[in-house]
């Protein structure tokens, strides 16, 4: 199938002798030579099915000029610069092709802003896996008397990355829809299945991965119109530096303030949730309130629930358990009741905010969560920051 826009040229500036135009063929592998326009080289060099689009004049105009078998040719009258008619009718001859079928679309001539909806079209049914559509355009050498054609193919394929870059930078998500030479696509992928699947394992490698095709990818001369979407990219990222040698309750309050900022609130809370508590038993292993063989062999889940029952002063109902610590520093509680006041305030805002969340009330509005979960990070931020547990005593 071969679609083509339809211009007013082939003739003088008065529109009555027949002109003509070198066009270099190479990249089409077809005969270079001297055509009326671009829609002659097609009819002469290939023998499929076309479809010519363009006003009423403009049809009329090359039915008067071009020589063309009626059975292989459809003329497509389109209204007057109007760009919704236009990609429309390439839209739905596009989408009316066969999955195995060959689609050259030709934009070279029309009105200046046709092309560009005719390209978007393409753009579009290439993330639809329209393989076998390629895009050309006869570029002007010589004004009116040379061209040469190229694929567009490129342009299209930056055009695809430049939506996919935004998309990462928006939502930390990236699917791997598109193969482009000297770009290793598949590094952002793997990063953003990590992150969002919380294999930190993975996230750390990925990272670093990213970090050498990011580099790449701005030294490449081919990416240069996109270099400031590969440093928007690095920005959003940058707390991933040093990331490994990071304390987990420290990760977890990047990933926190990460969530947030691209609205993942419930992935936010989550985070922020587990760094309080890990912060928490972090400490109480600092001042050997938590034994190092207790540290090292028993789960991290237990070990976070006593040492927050404790700072809550939360009783489970189960006697073994409640208030672990208490039992063995019966004092605990007592010396450090005011810094423990204080993360339990926060604490149990947060926890009641996330289980409001996790467990979808659907009775209760929650008109404030923005605002709210802000107001956590910064105030569980600042008692991390400061360390507020770094002396607990005994």
């Amino acid at each position: 199938m071969i679609i083509s826009i339809l211009g007013m040229s082939g003739r003088d500036r008065d529109k009555i002798n027949k002109t003509t135009a070198y066009y270099d063929c190479d990249v089409l592998k077809k005969k270079s030579g001297n055509y009326h326009n671009a829609t002659d080289l097609l009819l002469r060099n290939y023998n499929d099915n076309f479809y010519f689009l363009g006003t009423q004049r403009a049809i009329d105009f090359q039915k008067e000029l071009l020589e063309y078998d009626e059975n292989r040719v459809t003329f497509i009258p389109i209204k007057d610069n109007s760009l919704d008619d236009i990609f429309e009718k390439v839209f739905a001859l596009i989408s009316k092709s066969n999955d195995n079928e060959s689609i050259l679309l030709d934009i070279t001539h029309g009105f200046r802003h046709q092309p560009i909806s005719a390209i978007f079209s393409a753009t579009l049914h290439k993330f639809l896996n329209y393989s076998n559509l390629k895009i050309i355009f006869a570029k002007q050498i010589v004004e009116f008397k040379e061209y040469e054609y190229i694929y567009l193919t490129e342009y299209i394929e930056m055009t695809q990355l430049s939506l996919l870059l935004t998309g990462f930078i928006r939502t930390l998500n990236f699917v791997n829809s598109i193969e482009i030479e000297n770009l290793n696509t598949l590094a952002f992928e793997k990063f953003s299945r990590a992150l969002l699947s919380n294999d930190f394992k993975s996230l750390v490698a990925s990272y670093k991965n990213l970090e050498i095709t990011l580099e790449q990818a701005k030294s490449n001369k081919k990416f240069n119109h996109l270099k400031e979407l590969f440093v928007q990219v690095e920005e959003t990222l940058i707390e991933f530096k040093g990331f490994e040698d990071k304390e987990f309750y420290e990760k977890y309050m990047i990933l926190a303030k990460l969530m947030f900022d691209k609205n993942y609130y419930l992935l936010s809370l989550t985070y922020l949730f587990e760094a309080i508590r890990l912060y928490a038993s972090y400490s109480f292993y600092k001042n050997r309130i938590i034994s190092y063989h207790a540290w090292n062999t028993f789960d991290k889940y237990g070990i976070n629930r006593d040492v927050m029952s404790t700072i809550t002063q939360k009783e489970f109902g189960d006697d073994y358990r409640k208030n672990y610590y208490d039992r063995r520093f019966p004092n605990l509680y007592n010396h450090n009741s005011n810094v423990f006041e204080k993360v339990a305030t926060e604490y149990k805002k947060l926890k009641n905010l996330r289980n409001s969340l996790t467990h979808i009330n659907h009775d209760e509005s929650q008109p404030n969560i923005k605002s709210d979960l802000r107001k956590l990070l910064e105030s569980i931020g600042e008692i991390i920051r400061e360390n507020s547990l770094k002396e607990i005593k005994k």
